[in-house]
């Protein structure tokens, strides 16, 4: 009798402890995750040798997160299903329109734009000049595709929810979210076409790590650039020129027929041939801008107005170029499709890129 009441008891003080384990609240964080396709949302074989990218609906890639209930409540809108090579105006527009619209709903912590890779520090860059840093935006993507054994799309969703949701990310705009890491999109850039690490800042290194589940940051919010409206005309057109050796006038010609704006990817600090000289100091001649980034993708260029004394025919400073600084030919270019919305002097041109070109 004694053994049967002793088990009892037991069984007893059993129950009185299940019942008094906390129970994990669901999350009340919202999120929004805006979807465009890319890898992230690919489809095909497990190896991920062989997908179609945009395959899956964001509603698949929002059931695809284990535990993400626990972190936020999440809603998906689909804003394109595209490779990220086919990312353009149109998807950028909506793009900006639907965060706006996220930032307007006081329940909504941040927004997660799921991109292809290829483009996507572009899409960030663009983002962070036409957004306010009301709320933290993070754009994220994925090297393996979502059918791929150790997919990494979930892992870096979670992370990038993680991101938006946490209180240290107040004040710091759109970033990006790629293999545990966060980066800033002035700095962040695609260096390696296979691998997961396959973002980095060469500049400026990340701003963080997403760690034991929480984002932790190497320092406070930087200094966010002056918003650039976007305007409902349809963006100017800028052409890239990538300057390599025996480059001829005709050469650039082809390519800057018709453009309001020129972006030259050039050789040490933005440098370019004597027959490339030609060509675009006969575009400067008319007015329209050119702006000199690094082929390389890393450096800070800086142009300062030459004096006459200082002037030859074989200094690329000759042509009245605008210093790039830290941007890659990339986002020079969206820059500048941006600033050319309205007429500026070359002097406010170069303000624009010596404020929205570097974290300094």
């Amino acid at each position: 009798m004694r053994k049967i009441s002793w088990m009892i008891a037991a069984a007893l003080l059993a129950g009185t402890a299940l019942r008094a384990q906390p129970v994990e609240s669901p999350a009340t964080s919202q999120v929004r995750i805006l979807a465009t396709g890319g890898t992230i949302a690919g489809k095909g074989n497990a190896a991920g040798t062989s997908y179609r990218s945009g395959a899956v609906s964001v509603d698949d890639l929002i059931a695809a997160l284990p535990g993400v209930d626990k972190i936020a409540r999440v809603s998906g809108e689909q804003i394109a299903n595209v490779p990220s090579s086919d990312m353009n105006e149109a998807i950028w527009r909506k793009l900006h329109a639907r965060a706006l619209a996220a930032f307007g709903d006081p329940d909504v912590a941040g927004v997660v734009i799921t991109h292809g890779t290829d483009t996507l520090e572009e899409t960030a860059f663009l983002l962070s000049m036409i957004l306010p840093p009301t709320k933290p935006v993070v754009v994220v993507g994925a090297m393996r595709p979502s059918t791929a054994v150790s997919a990494d799309g979930p892992q870096n969703m979670l992370d990038a929810i993680r991101v938006v949701t946490s209180p240290a990310s107040a004040g710091r705009g759109v970033m990006v979210v790629m293999n545990d890491t966060i980066f800033d999109p002035r700095s962040v850039t695609k260096f390696d076409v296979n691998r997961v690490e396959a973002f980095t800042a060469p500049s400026r290194g990340p701003i963080g790590h997403v760690l034991n589940l929480a984002p932790r940051f190497f320092g406070p919010p930087q200094p966010q650039p002056d918003i650039l409206a976007l305007g409902e005309a349809k963006l100017p057109r800028i052409a890239v020129v990538y300057a390599y050796a025996g480059q001829t006038e005709d050469d650039v010609r082809d390519i800057v027929r018709d453009a309001d704006g020129v972006i030259v990817a050039g050789v040490g600090t933005g440098g370019f041939s004597s027959g490339a000289r030609k060509a675009l100091r006969a575009l400067v001649e008319q007015g329209i801008p050119v702006v000199a980034t690094p082929r390389q993708g890393h450096g800070d260029i800086r142009r300062a107005e030459p004096t006459p004394s200082a002037r030859s025919d074989d200094d690329d400073d000759r042509v009245r170029t605008i210093g790039g600084r830290e941007l890659n030919p990339a986002k020079a270019r969206i820059l500048l499709m941006l600033a050319l919305q309205k007429p500026r002097t070359f002097a406010e041109l170069q303000a624009i890129f010596d404020r929205a070109g570097t974290t300094n």
